[in-house]
């Protein structure tokens, strides 16, 4: 039993709580009789006024709830009164309130699935052990003509030396990439494989899924060699077999041991298009580690624990000082000016790159969120002119700016929240398109996903939106005058000067957050289409290509041309093929060689160029005629140019411009590998993207390239659709060789869009978010225009009745609208000015502050306003005067 105390005082509680009730119901009932007394002046009846009185409050529970709490209800339990009142508000207004809700999830859902992309691929760490102390190491020539060689790879003879002198690095290690052919599964396959030095796997910290990682002792030339495979190759494969540890393979012929295998979500090198399947060890005979010139490998460096990369880097630059100084003349050596050695943030590399492109969509989608706030507010604008009676009753009976701030607030909260909650949905959907789209133009794509960061961010922005509209409202709040909103109990009320001004601001800041998202987009399109008119150098239409390696040892060079040249005359034969020709790398994405070449007669002289060719190219028979290559000058290959014929080569225009202005090539000699003579010039073909210059291309006649020619691309022109002759292809490499896998087939059109895949995805978003901040631009104009035509009702019939033409009608409302316009234009035109600088490296051939682009959006962007106002303005001229005077 309580003591008597206490339930004394639960008894004067309840007591109390019934008296509260009692005069709150007599203070409530005032107000509901003096507002259905002027409605019964206008001409109602006393039931119909009493109904109209109770439904103008949205009820007469919310009306004592206000009061209790203004008479100190505890804070908990009006909350939650202010939740289940919001709550029948917003479901007493289906149509307000889903519109509310679909434009915030769109706004919400387009942030949250952007803002998980650059959660993972930005700001995520890399998924190895401490990644904070990983850095990639680089060599640099900064005086090689062109703009210099920057971020260039580094030879075998400077790996060894770097990591033998330096103290810095707690490890360092190095790998290079190629393709190979893998069997011992069920058919022979080909893979992307990574050739690395032992100790990098256990630099990373990730343990195996099964067996163990590559250690340094794999890495001698004495070990038996050891292959460690990933997890998408071992499902593939060899069918997921829980013995595949200690299984035998060949990797391009030569036999390896599985000794482990990779968890699902390990990559490494990470970033990359195509994830390597295989990692085998690089092998370096520190005796013999090959040619100083020879750059091929990347270096990751483990820093140890206390030493910063500033540290490390000056311990660099020391050493490169030292042995640029011990170096004798002439020699391939480090050199502070000439081939520094430098060194980055590991992450930082991986996504620096595509870094611009991140941010660049996170604002627009801010964009567009803000936009989409903006709709709301104004929406919440218009249900508070309609709510002031409402608030003006509560204001009087003792509520006050607190309690009403709090109200709104909650119902903004619910907003945002049910927003957020679609906007989730839209945003899984959106996840899936977006790597469904674009999953080879965006590093660790494997890794995007929702995680607890994207949903702590979509929290977040629900909460701040409801913030940024919910306040709204208060506009009214704060510049209504209580006793003239009671009096006006029954008459059409007016929006407030204040609240009409913060509407036609709010409109104004969105045209100008659309039309500074449009201009972007206007210029990303045009740089998009500049890229799309880029001469390539050859026709891709009906082109299909394919590629094989041939390794080594199991084709040493003369089984290697008897194998190609079989397969090239096979193809030529068959039905609907024109011609078909194998070469070395296919464009327009292959990695610079930039190779010294010994040019006959050449004269070094300041500033011009050096003996350096960016491009080497083996080429067989027909390869410029099936690809459509140009003739500027001399011949093509033909069987003139076999096996123990003179050596030849042909060069492209940029080429013989470069190292022979104004005269001709033919007849000239180069030393790529021996001495050739130049029987012809073609023209240029786009090899390191199309964005970039050609670059000094050679091509040396696939009979005579020796051991060149490791891996080749298939290329047949065909008389109809290139992919009808996938199946004969197939059959051809088999009946040569049915352990040579083929792989990449592809048309050339399908090559040339996946070089342009990354400027394509990012233009296509920010048009589909521009498309969606317009729509909602559009919407929140007309909005204010349709409400402000509402409102003046009464003034457009009395204009009408005193003469006004409707034409004046009509203007006057556009007018007001292009005014608004007017105003979010310049304002965009501005922001635009000021930011779209930040989008100089992402577009092609267009200066970000081109004029034709600004103009060229503004007009249809004016146009879009122009019949945003429309609708509205010819409501207004078919007002009829005598109802307006009869209700005015």
């Amino acid at each position: 039993m309580p003591p008597l105390r206490v339930l004394a005082s639960r008894l004067l509680a309840l007591f109390s709580r019934r008296r509260l009730d009692q005069r709150l119901d007599e203070e409530v009932q005032c107000h509901l009789e003096m507002v259905a007394a002027e409605k019964i002046r206008q001409g109602m009846t006393p039931e119909d006024a009493s109904s109209a009185a109770r439904r103008e409050f949205g009820g007469v529970e919310q009306i004592k709830e206000t009061y209790r709490d203004a008479r100190g209800i505890p804070f908990v339990e009006s909350l939650i009164q202010d939740l289940r009142y919001a709550a029948r508000v917003l479901r007493k207004s289906p149509g307000f309130t889903t519109v509310a809700v679909l434009t915030l999830a769109l706004g919400i859902g387009a942030n949250t699935a952007i803002f998980s992309v650059v959660n993972s691929v930005v700001l995520k760490p890399l998924p190895y052990a401490a990644p904070e102390r990983l850095a990639r190491l680089y060599s640099e020539f900064p005086g090689f003509p062109g703009g210099g060689l920057h971020k260039f790879w580094i030879s075998p003879p400077e790996f060894l030396d770097l990591r033998r002198e330096t103290t810095s690095w707690e490890s360092l290690d190095a790998w290079t990439g190629a393709t190979a052919n893998l069997a011992g599964g069920a058919e022979p396959v080909r893979v992307t494989e990574c050739i690395l030095s032992g100790g990098l796997l256990p630099t990373l910290g990730v343990q195996p899924a099964l067996g163990r990682f590559l250690t340094p002792q794999d890495d001698t030339k004495a070990a038996n060699p050891a292959t460690v495979i990933a997890h998408g190759l071992w499902l593939r494969a060899f069918g997921g077999d829980p013995r595949i540890v200690g299984r035998d393979v060949r990797v391009n012929g030569q036999p390896f041991t599985v000794v482990g295998v990779m968890p699902p979500e390990f990559q490494f090198p990470p970033g990359e298009i195509d994830a390597p399947d295989v990692w085998i060890p690089l092998r370096l005979d520190p005796a013999r580690p090959g040619d100083r010139s020879h750059h091929g490998l990347s270096l990751i460096g483990r820093l140890k624990n206390g030493i910063s990369l500033g540290r490390a880097r000056e311990e660099l630059n020391r050493l490169v000082s030292r042995w640029a100084a011990a170096a004798p003349p002439r020699t391939h050596a480090f050199h502070p000016k000439d081939h520094p050695v430098l060194a980055f943030p590991f992450h930082d590399e991986v996504v620096g790159a595509v870094r611009p492109a991140m941010l660049t969509m996170l604002a627009a989608v801010g964009f567009v969120l803000l936009i989409a706030c903006v709709n709301v507010a104004n929406l919440l604008l218009a249900r508070a002119e309609a709510r002031q009676r409402e608030i003006a009753v509560r204001v009087a009976i003792g509520a006050g700016a607190r309690r009403l701030l709090r109200q709104f607030l909650v119902e903004g909260l619910l907003l945002s929240l049910s927003g957020a909650v679609c906007g989730l949905g839209l945003a899984f959907g959106g996840l899936r398109l977006i790597l469904a789209a674009s999953r080879n133009s965006i590093p660790r794509a494997a890794e995007i996903g929702v995680d607890l960061r994207v949903l702590g961010f979509t929290l977040g922005i629900a909460l701040l939106a409801s913030v940024f509209f919910g306040l709204a409202p208060l506009v009214h709040l704060l510049s209504a005058n209580v006793h003239d909103s009671l009096k006006a109990a029954g008459s059409r009320l007016t929006a407030s000067v204040p609240a009409h001004r913060v509407r036609q601001a709010m409109v104004a800041a969105q045209l100008a957050l659309a039309l500074v998202l449009l201009i972007g987009t206007g210029l990303m399109l045009r740089a998009f289409w500049k890229l799309q008119a880029v001469q390539v150098g050859f026709q891709p239409s009906r082109l299909l290509t394919a590629q094989i390696r041939l390794p080594g040892s199991v084709y040493p060079p003369n089984s290697r041309i008897s194998l190609l040249s079989r397969l090239q005359q096979r193809l030529a034969t068959l039905p609907g093929v024109v011609s078909a020709t194998i070469v070395g790398g296919l464009p327009p994405l292959r990695p610079v060689d930039a190779n010294d070449t010994e040019i006959e007669g050449f004269v070094p002289r300041p500033g011009g160029p050096i003996q350096n060719v960016d491009y080497y190219q083996v080429a067989g028979e027909r390869y410029f005629e099936t690809m459509g290559i140009a003739l500027i000058e001399g011949r093509f290959f033909d069987p003139r140019d076999g096996e123990g014929a003179p050596a030849t080569v042909i060069v492209n225009q940029t080429m013989a411009r470069t190292f022979w202005p104004g005269q001709s090539a033919i007849g000239r000699r180069i030393n790529p590998d021996k001495w050739r003579t130049i029987v012809g010039v073609v023209g240029d073909v786009k090899n390191a993207g199309l964005d970039k210059p050609a670059g000094t291309e050679l091509y040396l006649p696939y009979r005579q390239a020796g051991d060149s020619l490791g891996g080749a691309c298939v290329v047949v022109r065909a008389a109809r659709d290139p992919l009808s002759l996938v199946p004969a292809l197939r059959a051809q490499v088999a009946a040569l060789d049915s352990s040579l896998p083929i792989a990449s087939v592809q048309t050339m059109e399908d090559v040339l869009l996946a070089a342009q895949s990354r400027p394509r995805f990012l233009t296509l978003l920010l048009t589909l978010f521009s498309t969606v901040a317009l729509a909602l631009a559009a919407v929140g104009i007309y909005g204010v225009m349709s409400y402000s035509v509402a409102q003046r009702t009464s003034e457009f019939g009395i204009r009408v009745a005193m003469g006004a033409q409707r034409t004046q009608i009509l203007g006057m409302v556009i007018g007001q609208g292009l005014r608004l316009g007017l105003i979010g234009s310049l304002a965009g035109a501005v922001g635009a000015f000021a930011l779209t600088r930040f989008l100089r490296g992402l577009l092609f051939g267009i200066d970000p502050l081109d004029a034709a682009t600004f103009l060229a959006t503004a007009l249809p962007f004016l146009a879009v306003i122009l019949a945003a106002c429309y609708l509205p303005a010819l409501r207004a001229t078919r007002v009829d005067p005598n109802s307006a005077l009869r209700q005015e």
